[in-house]
C-alpha cells in the first residue's frame, strides 16, 4: 500500500472522530436537560408545587404507601395510587393557580401539594421523588384511623357514615365496611345506556337499615356532560355523590382512556329493600 493512499486514510479517520465525539455530546447534553427528568426534592411542611400538561400523566413517588388523601369536589383532577406512587392526570379545565391537594401515607405523614400548570420556566415533571427526614407520626403497624372507633366521624349506620365509607372504597382502597355485606351478584349489570351515558354496577354493600351501590358511568358522547343526580334514583334513595360531576369527551386516543376524566364514580345509599 502507498504511503499517499495510507496518509489519506488516517484523514479521514481524523476527520470523522471529531464529529462523531461532538454529536455524542450533544446528544448527552440533550438528555441531561431533558425537561422530562426525574425531580428530586425534600419536603419541608410547605406547600409542594408539580407542575403538569393537561391530559398528560405525572407521576409523584412517596417514601412510604400512599393511604389515601383529599381533593376538591369538582376537582379537575384525576388521582390513582399504586403503592408509594401517586400518578396524576389533569384536565383542560385546572385554572392558572393550579389545585390543592391533600395526601396522606400508611405510616401516617400527610403532604399538601399543588398541581400547577407546566411553563416554559416550570416544565412538566414526568416524575417528581419526594424525600422526608421527618419522624413518622405514627407506628405504620397501627391500625388505620378509620378503623378506630373513637374516630370523628358518623358511624356506617348513618346515611352520612355509609356514604363516606363508600367513597374510601370505591377511590381510596378499603377493603370492607363494617356492619355490611358485598354482594357483586349484579356486578357488571347496565343500570343506565341511553345512548349518551351507560352505567353499570360495580358492588352493591347490603345492609340492616340502609344498602350502599357503587357504580360505574361512562359519556358516550363526544361532548362534555354533567351527571344528573336524578338519573340515578332508585327506590328508596337517600343521598347521591359522585367522584365527577362533569365528564370529559369520550376517549379516542390512549392518554384521553389512560386519564379516565370521560368516567365517574356514582355513589347511592338507599333505604334498605
Amino acid at each position: 500500500m502507498s504511503s499517499s493512499l495510507v496518509k489519506n486514510k488516517m484523514n479521514k479517520i481524523s476527520l470523522i472522530s471529531p464529529v462523531s465525539l461532538i454529536v455524542l455530546c450533544l446528544f448527552v447534553s440533550l438528555i441531561a436537560s431533558s425537561p422530562l427528568a426525574a425531580r428530586d426534592v425534600e419536603y419541608d411542611n410547605k406547600e409542594l408545587s408539580v407542575f403538569v400538561n393537561p391530559n398528560e400523566p405525572s407521576q409523584i413517588r412517596f417514601p412510604a404507601k400512599v393511604a389515601g388523601g383529599f381533593k376538591r369536589k369538582n376537582s379537575s383532577l384525576s388521582l390513582e395510587k399504586k403503592g408509594s406512587d401517586l400518578m396524576v392526570f389533569s384536565g383542560d379545565n385546572l385554572r392558572e393557580d393550579g389545585e390543592a391537594i391533600i395526601v396522606r401515607l400508611e405510616d401516617g405523614r400527610s403532604y399538601s401539594i399543588r398541581v400547577r400548570r407546566a411553563s416554559g420556566e416550570n416544565p412538566r415533571d414526568a416524575i417528581v421523588r419526594i424525600g422526608d427526614a421527618r419522624e413518622l407520626l405514627r407506628d405504620p403497624t397501627e391500625e388505620p384511623e378509620y378503623n378506630r372507633k373513637a374516630y370523628g366521624f358518623a358511624p356506617a349506620s348513618v346515611i352520612s357514615g355509609l356514604m363516606r365509607e363508600l367513597i374510601l372504597v370505591g377511590e381510596f382502597g378499603k377493603q370492607s365496611i363494617p356492619g355490611y355485606q358485598v354482594s357483586e351478584e349484579y356486578k357488571g349489570e347496565t343500570v343506565i345506556n341511553d345512548g349518551t351515558m351507560i352505567a353499570t354496577i360495580e358492588k352493591i354493600y347490603v345492609g340492616p337499615n340502609l344498602w350502599g351501590y357503587i357504580i360505574n358511568a361512562r359519556n358516550l358522547l363526544d361532548l362534555p356532560q354533567k351527571i344528573n343526580p336524578a338519573s340515578f334514583r332508585i327506590d328508596g334513595t337517600r343521598a347521591v355523590s359522585a367522584s365527577r360531576w362533569e365528564l370529559s369527551p369520550r376517549a379516542l386516543d390512549l392518554e384521553s382512556e389512560i386519564a379516565g376524566s370521560e368516567s365517574s364514580k356514582v355513589y347511592i345509599v338507599a333505604k334498605a329493600r
